[in-house]
């Protein structure tokens, strides 16, 4: 959430930062005026406290004039509750500030391409098959078995489909082992550690919740890897702290089994492995430029034709202050999909997890955070298969994957 003694002292700003995400700035008017009813409350809540206990033993102030003093303590405190509840809510809704050189616009026709492979495999079929038809006549990609057992924006891997999976989950890992500490989280959260993250309570209806418990099944490792460092404070020189998660993750896509949702394009439930830092905020700029580079790293490992994008602030989405988006092309399916999307969050997260770091001079300050998709195997796979597709109707195995798979074609 953002800073609420930044609102306070320079509302103006903050509503025209967020103005640029597209969100309705009279909410942060509401929030400045909680705010201030807070801390005025605060206030004369404490000096109430203070007559209290000065008076507590003094035998000379009447026992009603007590009993009246405890009731308007009583009756303060109920109101301070309810206007930290509003408060609470607000900061909950409002996104986080973007960075002032985040170029502005309202949807993904205003992102902006700033980077393209300059060598790639190039598919030797003229016209490619899409995955879904090339990956169910190999027999290694199984729609219809998935829609059986889940329905529909599921997907099953078969013989070397699976191979390829559990391949491209371990090259990743691999490439990245000796810089990130891998952890194995768990796959469900409590509602406490999606709420660090900002996926609740905001977008409660895009998880998926396990109704008997306070449960919920991670959308990415992002959320139990942050929730991981919730309410630690880093020493000096700790920072930063680099992890990587493998996990799978859940998401409730919106959609149906339609042209842009068909085979691996868009799916509830997928293996992926996260790349995550916290770090302090002078570090952002040259930690954020690494993890884009570790996140681009497999693609251009896979030969695989991409773009980068800087997303516009009306496309980011609530977390981010900036993010930029890889895609890879399916020459079969004719889209650009993306793989990673790769940002930071400022202080965001880390103050509603309570992360924090001693500065040089001591003091004890709010962290950042930032993440990445290091491996999003569904498209990715979709995208290998439709661009080694051969003539023959085979799929030629990319070069770094080989030793994995023990194939160099997928017949």
């Amino acid at each position: 959430m953002i800073d609420s003694a930044l609102v306070l002292k320079n509302k103006d700003f903050v509503k025209e930062q967020i103005a640029r995400k597209g969100y309705d700035v009279s909410k942060i008017d509401s929030l400045a005026d909680a705010l201030t009813r807070k801390k005025e409350l605060q206030f004369s809540l404490d000096e109430l406290r203070k007559e209290r206990n000065t008076i507590q033993k003094d035998n000379s102030i009447s026992v009603d004039y007590k009993k009246d003093l405890r009731n308007r303590i009583s009756e303060m405190e109920k109101s301070f509750d309810e206007v930290s509840a509003e408060v609470q809510e607000i900061l909950y809704d409002v996104p986080n500030l973007p960075e002032i050189d985040a170029h502005d616009g309202k949807d993904a026709d205003d992102n902006v391409v700033i980077a393209e492979a300059e060598e790639y495999y190039h598919c030797p079929v003229e016209n490619p098959l899409p995955h879904w038809e090339l990956g169910k006549t190999l027999d290694i990609l199984d729609i219809d078995m998935a829609t059986k057992i889940s329905g529909a924006m599921f997907a099953a891997y078969k013989k070397k489909g699976s191979k390829l999976l559990r391949a491209l989950v371990t090259y990743c890992l691999n490439l990245n082992e000796h810089r990130y500490t891998e952890i194995t989280p768990p796959h469900l959260v409590s509602s406490k550690s999606l709420t660090f993250t900002g996926h609740l309570p905001k977008f409660a209806e895009e998880q998926y919740n396990c109704a008997n418990d306070d449960l919920w099944l991670i959308p990415t490792a992002e959320v139990p890897l942050t929730a991981s460092f919730a309410n630690t404070t880093f020493k000096q020189g700790e920072l930063p702290v680099k992890c990587m998660g493998y996990t799978v993750a859940f998401r409730r896509e919106a959609g149906s089994n339609g042209r842009n949702t068909r085979g691996l394009q868009r799916v509830h439930e997928f293996h992926k492995v996260e790349l995550l830092k916290v770090v302090e905020p002078e570090m952002v700029q040259d930690e954020l430029k690494e993890l884009l580079g570790d996140c681009l790293q497999i693609i251009k490992d896979l030969k695989l034709q991409y773009r980068i994008l800087d997303l516009c602030t009306g496309d980011m989405g609530d977390k981010y202050a900036r993010c930029y988006d890889i895609e890879v092309y399916a020459p079969g399916a004719k889209r650009w999909l993306e793989v990673s999307s790769v940002g930071h969050f400022s202080d965001y997260q880390a103050r509603r997890a309570g992360i924090r770091y001693i500065d040089a001079e001591g003091n004890k300050k709010v962290a950042c955070t930032m993440n990445g998709s290091g491996m999003a195997t569904p498209r990715v796979i979709a995208a290998i298969i439709e661009t080694y597709q051969q003539a023959d109707g085979s799929i030629l195995v990319p070069e770094v994957l080989r030793d994995f798979m023990g194939c160099d074609v997928i017949k």
